[in-house]
């Protein structure tokens, strides 16, 4: 699958690129992310069978932590839409990929992490095959957010001295 740079970069400046969000806390999410992502995945894959890009999320609901799976032609968020604006105004037709995303000032200093899980055409069909990875990814990341968290009643503590 292939997306016109232009036209996509119209899609994310002007919000039209559809997506589906689910909220839960967070204990929920990190007790079982293979189940709590699921209807993110197929979300996915049903819009790319549309020949649609969008984004499927799950947002903990009682702390800063967004899980987002994201069709995508550069490894940036849609949320960074001038960015992207401004890196593919000239670029052509490029392939559409697969991104897991997850946003949180607990998980890095730059509060986001994405990487390429596959390529469009890769994914459809076979999202089976990328499961185990994609939810050790998200089981990870939640790790680093769960650890970041329980160090930050101490770091409080000695700020506060």
């Amino acid at each position: 699958m292939e997306k016109d740079a232009a036209s996509f970069v119209d899609d994310v400046v002007n919000d039209k690129i559809e997506g589906k969000s689910f909220s839960k806390k967070l204990a929920e999410i990190m007790a079982d992310p293979a189940k709590v992502m699921q209807p993110v995945y197929d979300y996915v894959e049903e819009q790319l069978n549309l020949g649609k890009l969008a984004y499927g999320e799950v947002k903990a609901s009682d702390e800063d932590v967004v899980l987002r799976l994201e069709t995508n032609l550069i490894n940036l968020p849609f949320a960074d839409a001038k960015i992207i604006s401004k890196m593919m105004q000239d670029q052509g037709t490029l392939p559409v990929n697969v991104y897991l995303v997850i946003e949180s000032p607990w998980v890095n200093k730059s509060s986001l992490r994405i990487d390429e899980i596959a390529s469009a055409d890769d994914f459809v069909g076979n999202v089976a095959n990328y499961a185990d990875k994609m939810n050790t990814w998200y089981a990870d990341h939640l790790a680093m957010v769960k650890a970041n968290l329980e160090k930050q009643p101490d770091e409080k503590k000695q700020e506060d001295k």
